[in-house]
């Protein structure tokens, strides 16, 4: 089975179907393949994030109850720049983590848009990957749509 796919077009029947993406890393070279693109992945529970790159089927509970799914990264630190958690919707996919930029105004609304919901229906939302890692498990808590400051602390905007 020969499936790829770009991370950031991954649906909700993608990570249904196949819980578990690894980041093709040694195919970068391949026609119209790069950094981002991801495949299938057949594992035994639980999986080691030290074993390569993946992005797990998570489940996200939104501060109204709502349940949502999407994918987040494994990762030997639990930190948000490294996790990404990201919700797919209908409308495409809502990623909470920027980097180094904060997000504008515009990003925001449009994410709050597909969502269909306010900040205060959305925050604090939490995460927890569906699948088995070996160590601590993948979860927290977003309180807004995240990046680092200046200073190199996270910060979170709504």
């Amino acid at each position: 089975m020969k499936i790829r796919k770009q991370v950031y077009e991954l649906s909700l029947s993608d990570i249904t179907e196949f819980p578990v993406w690894e980041f093709a890393v040694d195919e970068e070279g391949e026609d119209g393949q790069d950094e981002a693109t991801v495949k299938p992945l057949e594992f035994t529970a639980p999986l080691d994030p030290s074993d390569g790159m993946f992005v797990l089927q998570a489940e996200f509970l939104l501060a109204d109850g709502t349940k949502m799914q999407g994918y987040l990264s494994p990762a030997l630190q639990n930190e948000l720049g490294y996790i990404q958690p990201t919700v797919i919707t209908e409308n495409g996919q809502i990623g909470f983590w920027s980097g180094i930029m904060q997000p504008s105004q515009e990003v925001i609304t449009s994410n709050y848009n597909s969502l269909g919901k306010s900040p205060e229906q959305i925050f604090p939302l939490a995460f927890k990957s569906k699948v088995g890692v070996l160590g601590d498990p993948v979860e927290g808590i977003i309180n807004g749509f995240s990046f680092y400051s200046q200073d190199r602390k996270v910060q979170f905007i709504r």
